[in-house]
């Protein structure tokens, strides 16, 4: 079944109780209660204002650029009277490698689910105490149950979405190879020598050029990550970047790119100020990935960061920033009360399911592959 078809909006939700009988009345009494039960941890208690005070109330984020609702970080910061200290990242690359040095500390980031297993086994990251975390159980259990943290012993799920192809209508309508990856690497040199982009996200570079060459996404067959190399260095004279973060969205919007591999939600904001912007899932295959929430085991302030994640994993604001962000949210509660209907209803955000049957979640590359990545991505930046 498709993730989303528990979806129950508030006019459905009367209508189904008109039908069943129940009266009005207890409908408003059923819906205040919800309410009631929402805005339970909105004021913090005196117990918790004095733990946050003992940290400092301070608090230092790391995440992606334009992730969250521009409320969502003053409203924390009014409501629990804690200071934040607010910074953004380009790449999984970059965060890890900034907590690998060490530097700056930061006591909430957002790294990608493929990354996990690398910042546990090199004991980056601090372990959750769910007892503060009431809220996770809003999480779709699809994001909970997997195999990058069991038990969600380190990380909370929060926002996810899909690796594709983006094209601008205008240039592309003619083509014959519109659906494929084809489009980027066949028709690419071709027709759109210059105006080409990709991600500058390792793993999914190589995973469009495994699936435009038919095979699995998470190959570890060294001949066949070979054959994907030469696919993308034939490829790099006509890119015009590999773009960082959300990069490759200013480069849509202004058509300095037609032809790209994109992120979903970034394609979804390209699309509002360019509507001649188009993205899908090619036919070989896309890729899908899922943000999570973690404490860093330097955090210097981790009730802090404990009280800061259950406030984003409220249903209101976890569809507050959905709604903004592009990219769909792993909340259920948040996807079924909450989240705006137009945005709900965008197959680029929330896919039906036979796309998603076409997505492959991209696994976490071994020790055993790793050299063999580094040697072929250090190649292809260096032609």
């Amino acid at each position: 079944a498709a993730l989303f078809q528990e979806r129950l909006t508030r006019r459905a939700f009367w209508q189904r109780g008109a039908a069943l009988g129940i009266a009005s009345t207890l409908l408003h009494d059923i819906l205040r209660l919800h309410a009631q039960e929402e805005r339970q941890d909105t004021e913090p208690s005196p117990q918790v204002r004095e733990r946050l005070k003992k940290e400092g109330n301070a608090l230092a984020i790391y995440n992606w650029e334009d992730y969250v609702h521009p409320s969502t970080i003053p409203q924390f910061e009014k409501t629990f009277g804690v200071k934040v200290t607010y910074d953004t990242f380009p790449s999984n690359e970059h965060l890890l490698a900034k907590l690998q040095t060490g530097g700056v500390r930061y006591d909430v980031i957002f790294p990608t689910h493929n990354f996990i297993p690398i910042y546990r086994a090199q004991g980056l990251l601090a372990p959750l105490n769910h007892e503060l975390l009431p809220h996770l159980s809003h999480v779709f259990p699809r994001f909970r149950e997997t195999p990058f943290d069991p038990g969600n012993a380190y990380t909370v799920p929060y926002s996810w979405g899909m690796t594709g192809l983006a094209y601008h209508t205008t240039y592309t309508r003619e083509d014959p190879r519109l659906g494929s990856w084809a489009l980027l690497f066949d028709s690419g040199p071709q027709r759109y020598s210059g105006k080409l982009g990709c991600t500058d996200e390792r793993e999914e570079v190589f995973a469009a050029a495994l699936q435009y060459l038919g095979h699995n996404a998470n190959t570890r067959d060294k001949d066949v990550l070979r054959q994907a190399a030469e696919v993308l260095l034939r490829l790099k004279p006509h890119l015009k970047a590999f773009y960082p973060g959300v990069e490759a969205r200013k480069a849509l919007i202004t058509e300095d790119i037609v032809v790209a591999q994109s992120w979903s939600g970034e394609t979804v904001k390209a699309q509002a100020h360019n509507p001649a912007v188009a993205w899908q899932v090619p036919r070989e295959g896309g890729t899908g990935w899922f943000d999570v929430m973690a404490i860093p085991k330097t955090a210097r302030h981790k009730f802090t960061a404990a009280v800061f994640i259950n406030y984003m994993l409220r249903p209101d604001v976890a569809a507050n920033n959905a709604n903004t962000n592009g990219y769909a949210t792993a909340n259920r509660v948040a996807v079924e009360r909450y989240v705006a209907p137009q945005v709900a209803a965008n197959p680029v955000i929330y896919p039906p399911e036979e796309v998603l049957q076409r997505v492959t979640f991209l696994d976490t590359i071994s020790d055993e592959i790793l050299p063999l990545y580094d040697e072929l991505w250090t190649r292809l930046l260096g032609t």
